[in-house]
């Protein structure tokens, strides 16, 4: 792999996110396009990289606050038998990189002159919901990563549960938090439009696909890339949506609020996390080919160690 070949793996794993020797699901292979490899050809180079390519590489993508992962078919449900799929995750012990920056974000979910602050509250309050959907109601903890496939919803369901959400705090009059309360300016079909828009823009992620259909409806799964970076970032790649649900950043004309009114998504992952038992996930982890991680010390000694009982034999 030279250079050039390294800079259109790292380009098409940046798109994509994955890439599959034999695609799951009957998904097509990508094909190769203009400025672009074919998911084949990505695959291929990564499988032949030589140990000093792959250290260039995985050197490359740390500095971006990301790492290469491959597993195998018998590591998570769901990968075809002898096949391997390739993950282009965030590392958890760096810094997180944001899923997309915010212009995605305002651009999708923007049906008037919403400002900054309000667009992000509703990222928000749409993700804590989707998770609602794919967590909550299956008892299924973040580390349950092996279950992403039990992770289905149909967009109705979700502006169905918007609606919900809208209602109890609507209830809560003058008790709602105040920069929640621009949640209530909604008016005809704005909510399952911002619902689509949300959808197809975590489907761009990579984080969501369409299974099936049924009664003329589209439902969507969890990807095995979603369910993987939900258990090793959680939502800490929304610091920079969150950051701007501030004091600062919210409409001047609304009451002033208190700390206490602030939507804290940090609380929320905190709750989550103290239900989870992620032994059973972090073996399949652990099992996972990471061909881009430096071997630790234990790991180099136990080699060593294998190396010399061969060389005996």
């Amino acid at each position: 792999m030279n250079m050039m070949e390294m800079g259109e793996v790292v380009a098409y794993l940046l798109r994509y996110r994955t890439a599959e020797r034999v695609p799951s699901g009957g998904r097509k292979r990508r094909a190769a396009r203009e400025g672009q490899l074919s998911e084949r050809d990505v695959c291929a180079l990564i499988d032949d990289a030589q140990e000093n390519e792959r250290e260039a590489l995985r050197d490359f993508l740390a500095g971006q606050g990301l790492r290469l992962k491959a597993f195998e078919s018998g590591d998570y449900p769901g990968i075809a038998p002898g096949s391997r799929l390739f993950a282009l995750l965030p590392d958890p012990e760096m810094e997180q990189p944001p899923l997309y920056t915010r212009e995605p974000v305002f651009e999708a979910l923007k049906l008037r002159q919403e400002s900054r602050a309000e667009l992000a509250l509703w990222y928000l309050q749409l993700w804590l919901l989707l998770h609602t959907l794919i967590y909550t109601r299956l008892n299924r903890a973040l580390s349950d990563v092996s279950r992403y496939q039990e992770a289905t919803f149909v967009t109705r369901e979700l502006v169905e549960l918007v609606r919900e959400q809208l209602e109890t705090l609507r209830g809560l009059g003058e008790r709602a938090p105040a920069n929640s309360r621009v949640l209530l300016d909604e008016r005809g079909e704005d909510i399952p439009r911002r619902v689509k828009a949300f959808i197809d823009l975590l489907s761009r992620a990579g984080h969501l696909e369409t299974v099936r259909e049924a009664a003329d409806e589209d439902v969507w799964q969890q990807t095995l890339l979603g369910a993987l970076e939900a258990e090793q970032i959680g939502v800490h790649h929304l610091t920079h949506l969150i950051e701007l649900t501030s004091l600062d950043n919210v409409d001047p004309d609304l009451e002033e609020v208190s700390a206490a009114d602030e939507v804290s998504v940090d609380e929320i992952a905190a709750e989550e996390a103290s239900t989870d038992e992620p032994e059973s996930e972090n073996e399949n982890a652990s099992h996972a080919a990471d061909m881009f991680d430096s071997p630790s010390e234990e790991n180099t000694s136990e080699s060593t160690d294998e190396n010399a009982e061969e060389e005996r034999r």
